[in-house]
């Protein structure tokens, strides 16, 4: 069983960062309640079913703490990459998006139309950000950009097609349905 067990300056060094943990980050707060409830005594599985976590994630906090005291609990701030796509507005997608993701070397496709699985992969090999595809999809719409179903449009090669439906639609309407 993996628990905590604190002295008496570690309890009151967790009660000081509880407090302020409060105000700042719901992570450091939640990190902090695991190694709390730790110390009263609770079980793994106790404290994920009461802070809504995995097993896994307790027991990892837990860990991180028992190798390396508070010092090892703060988490490793992410790349926040929808701050990064920032810096690539309208006018970049539109020069970017118009050209056939075949023309792109590093993507190594024959696509002529883009997927955002493409975009993905466009942003990672040529603007080096790691991303997910809802943050590309939120981005590109936060630019100016929708995406849409492509619409299939079928048309005859007949150079008297529109004569001839023209026709057929008004031979419709002069007939009666029943007749």
């Amino acid at each position: 069983m993996l628990s905590i067990r604190l002295n008496e300056s570690e309890q009151q060094e967790l009660t000081e960062r509880l407090k302020q943990a409060k105000s700042q980050s719901a992570l450091r707060y939640m990190d902090l309640k695991i190694i709390e409830f730790s110390d009263q005594g609770k079980s793994v599985s106790e404290i994920g079913q009461l802070l809504g976590l995995h097993d896994n994630t307790v027991r990892s906090i837990l860990k991180k703490f028992k190798a390396a005291g508070f010092a090892g609990l703060p988490r490793k701030r992410r790349g926040q990459p929808q701050e990064k796509l920032k810096a690539y507005g309208q006018a970049y997608w539109e020069d970017i998006l118009a050209q056939p993701p075949s023309s792109f070397e590093k993507l190594n496709t024959p696509d002529q139309n883009w997927t955002y699985e493409l975009v993905q992969q466009y942003i990672e090999q040529y603007l080096q950000i790691k991303v997910a595809m809802s943050t590309i999809w939120n981005h590109l719409r936060k630019v100016g950009f929708t995406s849409g179903r492509a619409k299939l449009s079928i048309t005859s090669p007949d150079p008297e097609d529109q004569v001839k439906r023209n026709r057929l639609e008004a031979l419709k309407k002069k007939v009666p349905r029943g007749a």
